[in-house]
C-alpha cells in the first residue's frame, strides 16, 4: 500500500500513468505497482510538497526490498561499535603504507586479495608480491578472498565464482601454510542475488561497496562499507558516520585500493588514511574483519573449512 517515486539514470520514452513498473535483479522480481505520475527531470530537480513525499519514501523502499532479500541474516550489537580497516586488490601501497599506518597505531586491517593481479600492474600501481602477503599475514593482518582474476560476480555465473574462488583459497592457502579464507569481498562490488546465494554459505561474511553501517538486522552475505577516496574525501563526514556507528553499537567498515601520495581514483593518501584511523581509534575498537565476525559467532561457518588447498 506504500508509493515511491523511481528515476532513471537516462530518458525513457512514454512513461504513462497506468502503466506497471516492475523491478528486477537479473531474471529476478523484486516487486511492482502502477505507475501513479511520470515527472519530468524539471519536476525532479525541484519537487514541490505533494511529491517530497513520495521521494521520501524511496529510501523506505530499498530498505524493504533489502530486508526481504537479506540472505544471511545477523544481529549486530557492538556497545560503543566497532570499525574495521580493509584493503581491496591489495596493491603493494596499501601493504608498505596502509599497513605501516595501522600497525602505526596498533591495530591490524584486512586484505581482500586476488592472486591473479600478483606480481603485476595496473591503474592502482603495482600489485602486491607474494612476500608482501606472507609478511602481511606475519604482522597479524588478516588475509581474505577476492575472485581470483578479479572477475565481478555480479557478470558471472553461479559455477563460474565457484571456480574463481576455489583457485584463489587453493592458490592463498598453498603460500599460507594452510590458511582458510574466512571472509570474502566482492569485486567491483557486483552482488547479485545468484552471487550472494552461491557464496553466502561458503564465507562466514560477504562485503559489499553498499554504503552504510551495519547495525541492526544485517546480511553477512551483503556487508555495508563505506569507502576513503582522495577523489570525495571528506574527513568530517567520515569522522561522523564513526560517531554514528558509536551511537548505534553499530559496525563501519572502511575500504580503500592503493594508499599513495598520488593515488588512482579508487585510493586515497597516506595522510588521508590516518586522519581516518587515528579518529577511529581514539573512539572505538578497530578490528579486522574476522575478529568481528568471530564475537557474532558465525565465523567457524561450516563452509570455511571447505576452501581449505586438499
Amino acid at each position: 500500500g506504500g508509493r515511491a517515486t523511481g528515476t532513471f539514470d537516462h530518458p525513457v520514452r512514454a512513461v504513462t500513468r497506468g502503466q506497471i513498473a516492475v523491478l528486477y535483479d537479473g531474471d529476478c522480481v523484486l516487486g511492482g505497482g502502477r505507475i501513479a505520475n511520470a515527472l519530468d527531470e524539471g519536476d525532479l530537480a525541484a519537487p514541490p510538497p505533494a511529491h517530497a513525499r513520495e521521494l521520501a519514501l524511496v529510501a523506505g523502499l530499498v530498505r524493504e526490498v533489502r530486508g526481504i532479500l537479506c540472505t544471511r541474516p545477523a544481529k549486530m550489537k557492538w556497545p560503543g561499535g566497532v570499525v574495521s580497516f580493509t584493503f581491496d586488490d591489495l596493491p603493494r601501497s596499501a601493504w608498505i603504507n596502509g599497513g605501516a599506518i595501522l600497525e602505526k597505531y596498533d591495530v591490524r586491517g584486512t586484505y581482500y586479495t586476488a592472486m591473479g593481479l600478483a606480481g603485476t600492474a595496473n591503474h592502482l600501481g603495482p600489485m602486491f608480491e607474494v612476500e608482501d602477503l606472507r609478511a602481511a599475514r606475519a604482522h597479524g593482518h588478516e588475509i581474505a578472498c577476492h575472485t581470483f582474476t578479479h572477475r565481478d560476480c555480479c557478470r558471472a555465473s553461479p559455477g563460474a565464482i565457484i571456480g574463481e574462488i576455489e583457485e584463489n583459497a587453493a592458490a592463498l592457502s598453498a603460500l599460507l601454510d594452510g590458511t582458510v579464507l574466512t571472509n570474502f569481498a566482492y569485486p567491483f562490488g557486483g552482488v547479485s542475488l545468484s552471487a550472494k546465494h552461491a557464496l553466502a554459505n561458503r564465507f562466514a561474511s560477504c562485503r559489499g561497496t553498499g554504503r552504510g553501517i551495519n547495525r541492526g538486522t544485517i546480511d553477512l552475505a551483503d556487508l555495508f562499507s563505506t569507502s576513503i577516496y582522495n577523489r570525495d574525501f571528506d574527513r568530517a563526514r567520515l569522522c561522523q558516520s564513526i560517531d554514528a556507528a558509536r551511537k548505534a553499537g553499530g559496525w563501519i567498515i572502511f575500504f580503500t585500493h592503493d594508499v599513495s601520495e598520488t593515488p588512482s581514483e579508487f585510493g586515497c593518501t597516506p595522510a588521508q588514511l590516518q586522519s581516518i584511523v587515528s579518529y577511529a581509534v581514539e573512539n572505538m575498537p578497530v578490528l579486522p574483519v574476522r575478529e568481528v565476525v568471530a564475537t557474532l559467532g558465525v565465523a567457524g561457518d561450516r563452509s570455511a573449512s571447505s576452501l581449505r588447498a586438499a
